[in-house]
């Protein structure tokens, strides 16, 4: 930012020796220079402060959020993707460097740092992404350095998903390094804690942190939206594209094959300041210039319109975003402005949007889907990768946990012989359904294959989904759109059954369909044990609520009975209190759904007498983020193929 308060480019450079900055501006090819810290070779520097912030604009649609660094209280950088901002941040706190970890030991190769002391943390992407905190160890205390990391935690993750609710964070001190003293007062100086440690304090340390986090119940919208079935409009309704013998399905022996495949996507994704003319370039490119103008823009002819739009087919930065010529352009900012976007607080770039129109209402559907099928992933890079943020950021915002319907999805002249060879738990494509059954019959057409997804699979923790029918202009559809698959969740080759995956099974079959049954791989691992317990009890105990209590007590049956009949007991007695009467409405407000769940954790935090807050985390934690696979309707499955 400049001193009128207005923006420009800069290229960036670092003088880690100098601790300086220097900013070279292309257009005048001047350079000036920021005095970031004390300039004297190997002097310490202990003062270097990096802020986070989210910034908000509709001003320009073409991109609407940024996120903001704020150096040491006066110096504004501005980036377009939390993938920018984590690296400018770093390297404001340290140059690029290796880190080896291993229990106990981290290695921190070219240690050439503005700020002396550091502290390596764990935030988004876990063990494999580190970012560096500045930090002066005389003047901060424990606990207000691990708030200052909650509140970039936060700030990232609004940026990212919208997750900006906090439920549960904590420093894990015994997997630091060097390990922090597990009983020791956070009020102390960090400068108590390292003193004794060699070179101090021209060192970094490591901090293991653990969270969850979530879109704010306000923020959230519900799982059906009120579009009108399929059948309202009657016969004459067409599906929104024909996709000939579309299979999303991975097969075993494809798996090496696509894992290939998306190494090379991410070496080919690009750092841009323009997302939106990236993909319109890569739809161009692709051959599908009509998807983006009006029939009657279309009558002036293709070459022409390439020419006044400025298309050059190796520069996408050349495009010009002319909504009268690239008329999507304002369907997209009307759709950005939707209610149900608004509900949401806008957490879609238009880009997002775009991608999803492009796959639910226009023709480039057929050949994107068809290129993924058959491993051409790298055709359609932008809209690949910004379709699959599009839908993790919804997926979010959806309060899929009180999600109790059956989807379906039609594939048109696709049998499979052996589903055995099946790779569970990976969609080679993007997958689209509908709670409509006709619908999918609509796709099958007279013979094919009718996938037939579990409740289970909408809330499950790993497998990213959205409603998408109020951007889709085929609202009779109902559509709900499923993520390709991202074969670094939980790899069934690396010996992994994981939270990311699902299992099929042929549930019925004649000479014309094929229905096909998906369920996460939660509910199957649980679902003997506990329909089992549930006999048990008369099939009138929360299946839930039977499987959190077997996830947590592995094999042991007696516990889990003994906690159910407990539970039972207190609940008798405590249903109908006003006081827990009150503390359901709470529950609800965080979006904990399941009653029984609720009370579960109440009870169990007052019998060892803990805090309500803990009982608020744990029901948070099992109905929201990991997800409860159950419905009701199971129990009357299940006693059906008893027979």
């Amino acid at each position: 930012m400049k001193k009128n308060k207005t923006w420009k480019d800069y290229k960036i450079a670092f003088d880690y020796q100098h601790r300086t900055i220097m900013l070279l501006d292309e257009t005048t090819l001047r350079v000036k220079s920021l005095q970031v810290g004390n300039p004297k070779k190997k002097s310490l520097e202990l003062n270097v402060d990096i802020q986070w912030q989210n910034y908000f604009s509709t001003d320009d649609l073409t991109h609407t959020m940024w996120c903001d660094i704020i150096l040491n209280k006066s110096w504004h950088f501005r980036t377009f993707d939390w993938t920018d901002c984590m690296l400018l941040s770093n390297s404001c706190s340290v140059n690029k460097s290796l880190l080896v970890y291993r229990p106990n030991i981290l290695l921190h190769l070219c240690p050439q740092r503005f700020n002396s002391f550091s502290v390596i943390w764990n935030g988004e992407g876990g063990k494999f992404q580190f970012h560096r905190e500045p930090l002066n160890p005389y003047s901060i205390t424990l606990k207000q350095a691990l708030q200052q990391l909650k509140q970039k935690l936060q700030v990232l993750r609004k940026f990212k998903h919208g997750m900006e609710k906090i439920i549960y964070f904590d420093c894990i001190f015994d997997r630091c390094v060097p390990p922090i003293p597990p009983n020791i007062n956070e009020n102390v100086l960090l400068h108590d804690i390292y003193k004794h440690i060699r070179n101090y304090p021209n060192i970094p340390v490591y901090w293991e942190i653990t969270y969850y986090c979530m879109v704010p119940y306000e923020y959230t919208i519900p799982v059906q939206i009120d579009t009108p079935l399929a059948s309202a409009f009657g016969e004459g309704k067409t599906v929104s594209t024909k996709k000939e013998k579309f299979n999303p399905l991975l097969f075993e022996n494809d798996f090496d094959r696509i894992k290939a495949i998306e190494d090379k996507l991410y070496l080919l994704q690009t750092s841009t300041n323009n997302q939106l003319k990236e993909l319109l370039h890569e739809i161009i490119k692709n051959g599908y210039l009509t998807d983006l103008i009006s029939t009657k823009v279309l009558r002036t002819g293709k070459d022409v319109i390439k020419q006044n739009i400025n298309y050059n087919k190796k520069n996408p930065d050349k495009l010009i975003l002319n909504d009268k010529i690239l008329t999507i352009l304002k369907e997209l900012k009307i759709l950005y402005h939707n209610n149900i976007h608004k509900q949401m607080g806008y957490p879609l770039q238009l880009y997002h949007i775009c991608a999803i129109v492009l796959y639910c209402s226009k023709s480039c559907n057929t050949g994107f889907s068809s290129d993924q099928i058959n491993f051409k992933h790298d055709r359609w890079t932008c809209l690949d990768m910004y379709l699959h943020a599009a839908i993790t950021i919804l997926h979010n915002y959806e309060r899929r946990e009180e999600s109790n319907i059956d989807l379906y999805s039609g594939l048109k002249q696709v049998r499979l012989e052996d589903i055995t060879k099946i790779e569970a738990g990976y969609f080679v494509s993007h997958v689209s359904t509908s709670d409509d059954l006709q619908v999918a019959k609509m796709y099958r057409s007279d013979r094919g294959c009718i996938l037939h997804f579990h409740p289970s699979m909408r809330r499950a923790f790993g497998i990213k989904s959205c409603d998408v029918s109020w951007i889709s202009e085929y609202k009779h559809e109902r559509e709900i759109l499923f993520a390709r698959s991202i074969t670094c969740y939980n790899s069934v080759k690396d010996g992994h059954k994981g939270i990311a995956l699902w299992n099929a099974k042929i549930e019925s079959e004649d000479e014309d369909t094929q229905m096909i049954l998906l369920t996460w791989t939660e509910y199957d691992e649980y679902l003997q044990q506990t329909m089992e317990i549930s006999a048990i009890w008369g099939h009138c105990i929360d299946l839930n609520l039977i499987y959190v209590l077997a996830k947590h007590n592995q094999d042991d049956i007696n516990e889990i009975h003994e906690y159910l009949s407990d539970f039972c007991t207190w609940k008798e007695q405590k249903y109908n209190d006003k006081k827990y009467e009150e503390k359901m409405k709470e529950f609800v407000k965080l979006r904990c759904c399941n009653d029984n769940i609720n009370l579960f954790w109440l009870f169990l935090f007052e019998k060892v007498s803990r805090g309500e807050q803990v009982a608020f985390e744990c029901a948070i934690v099992d109905t929201v983020i990991y997800g409860l696979p159950f419905v009701e309707k199971d129990k009357a499955t299940w006693k059906k193929s008893e027979k």
